[in-house]
């Protein structure tokens, strides 16, 4: 069943979106009558992306741009882009970023931090800061932040995801603080285990009978009994970003099948 939480030609933008949860997601958001841009560094993948959204979505109302969110100083030029191609501003911003690279605390430079900063925290807290005045005069925005479990339960050899996404679910609970009396709602999701590129990476598997069985082994320590895919995100993003989820604010949400060990 198809639900339809009637975005009625909202404008998103969903970075990192070619493929994975933010594949996903763009793709639920059109699929609710929203226009959708997204960013990726991979020419590649958009091209991919682009050849799947035109079989079934008008082209005039996606956009796909290749962009590096390292590049914080061009942020604004990306948001102009997007705001001109469609002639209406962002209704509602979909961060996301692949994640750093797994690394224990001594085995890090300073590279590796300005790096992580650059791209899991500082673009999601300036793009916010971009979109969120002109949300202020319409009393209408959404907010949503892909961060991960490790934001609440710092994971070993994850110190540079554990940091930079504690910081993001600090960030947008502050945002919605300030920002929920405008009727802009900001809410982080905490990703568990879900059938990613990243997730294959992490796991590293030899081949695909050996992926098979690891990925046997970590669905028997997931209470859910299996790890998810992408479009459960894409379908509980849609959900947030409709005006059912009013007075869903400041949330981190936890999407991991109850791995999570703690109460709250």
């Amino acid at each position: 069943m198809n639900l339809d939480y009637k975005l009625n030609n909202k404008l998103a933008l969903v970075t990192a979106g070619s493929k994975g949860i933010g594949f996903a997601t763009a793709y639920q958001l059109l699929n609710n009558s929203a226009k959708v841009a997204i960013c990726s560094r991979s020419k590649k993948n958009l091209n991919k992306v682009k050849k799947i959204f035109k079989k079934k979505f008008s082209s005039k109302n996606f956009l796909v741009i290749k962009f590096d969110l390292t590049n914080n100083k061009n942020l604004p030029n990306l948001v102009k882009k997007i705001e001109k191609y469609f002639g209406k501003n962002i209704d509602i911003l979909v961060n996301n970023c692949g994640g750093p690279p797994a690394k224990q605390i001594l085995k890090t430079n300073d590279l590796d931090w300005q790096n992580a900063l650059n791209r899991n925290l500082l673009s999601s807290i300036i793009l916010s800061k971009l979109v969120v005045k002109k949300m202020i005069k319409k009393k209408w925005g959404r907010i949503i932040n892909l961060t991960s479990t490790t934001a609440k339960e710092a994971a070993q050899n994850m110190c540079l995801s554990n940091v930079t996404r504690a910081g993001v679910v600090a960030f947008s609970k502050t945002f919605s603080l300030e920002f929920g009396s405008y009727g802009i709602t900001s809410n982080s999701i905490l990703t568990g285990a879900c059938e990613t590129d990243r997730f294959k990476k992490l796991i590293n598997p030899e081949n695909r009978k050996s992926y098979k069985n690891i990925l046997i082994k970590i669905s028997k320590n997931i209470p859910a009994g299996y790890v998810s895919k992408p479009d459960e995100f894409g379908h509980i993003i849609s959900f947030l970003c409709s005006d059912y989820s009013n007075y869903i604010n400041g949330a981190a949400i936890p999407i991991d099948g109850g791995i999570l060990k703690s109460n709250f």
